[in-house]
């Protein structure tokens, strides 16, 4: 398998981004250098950070294991139900995850305010729904 992730977080001038951050390492496992800040305008002028991240395929495989393992039996039922909404038309699967949870050591899902995440499947395999049928299966794995 081959895979690699882009993690894309908002945090706004009121939210402590170092707390964001060492959460983010400490649940997802990833390394802090692999985190970069960019500061923008938001759209009251005010200041807002913007945190990306890039993970490698060992990084990648880990995080989407970790993150799916950790989901609460319901939101996993959730996101099995309509995992079709999940991938787009190049089998990345995509994920939301409350980033106010994440700080406080949970991973749970969120569609406001949230920490975005892209699995990216590469060569062989995105080949025949390959990636698609491996998430499906981490869902269901006990």
């Amino acid at each position: 398998m081959t895979l690699s992730t882009s993690i894309h977080v908002v945090a706004h001038a009121t939210e402590d981004i170092q707390k964001i951050l060492t959460k983010m390492h400490d649940v997802f496992l990833i390394p802090a250098e692999n985190f970069l800040i960019s500061k923008a305008e938001g759209h009251w002028g005010n200041e807002i950070c913007v945190i990306r991240a890039e993970c490698d395929h060992n990084e990648s495989s880990v995080l989407l294991e970790r993150i799916i393992s950790r989901l609460k039996i319901g939101e996993k039922k959730f996101l099995l139900g309509t995992i079709s909404d999940s991938f787009d038309e190049k089998n990345n699967f995509y994920i939301r995850l409350n980033k106010q949870s994440v700080c406080n050591g949970i991973i749970s899902l969120s569609e406001h305010d949230s920490i975005r995440i892209r699995f990216k499947p590469i060569k062989e395999f995105n080949q025949n729904n390959k990636f698609r049928d491996h998430v499906i299966n981490l869902f269901t794995r006990k």
